[in-house]
């Protein structure tokens, strides 16, 4: 099928005609692949496909749950907590931990 010939996608596309239609290979491609670049070997195609490492107890084991918090922040705050992970090549996550970690670490309850 040419690029002209692509059978056209609504709202109402279903999932199961979209199912159909990419088993036949008649999706029309979205723009380009993001990303880039090789990978080394099968150890890092693994740590690719691996998601998120657990960060409980037993993290050290790979096995455990990660606790998640939810908090809402102040515009202004969010978008300065954007920019230093970005400004340090981290993510939002990250600091947040190292920031929680330290501040319970210098004001000790009770």
């Amino acid at each position: 099928m040419t690029q002209d010939n692509w059978p056209p996608l609504t709202d109402a596309t279903t999932d199961d005609e979209l199912d159909a239609l990419a088993t036949e290979g008649l999706l029309r491609p979205i723009g380009e692949p993001e990303g880039g670049g090789t990978l080394r070997d099968e150890d890092e195609l693994r740590a690719v496909f691996a998601g998120r490492p657990a960060l409980g107890h037993t993290h050290a084991t790979g096995r455990g749950p990660s606790a998640r918090r939810q908090v809402r922040l102040p515009e202004s705050t969010n978008a300065a907590l954007d920019a230093y992970a970005a400004h340090t090549n981290t993510t939002p996550s990250a600091v947040i931990r190292d920031a929680l970690t330290e501040y319970l670490a210098t004001h000790k309850a009770g």
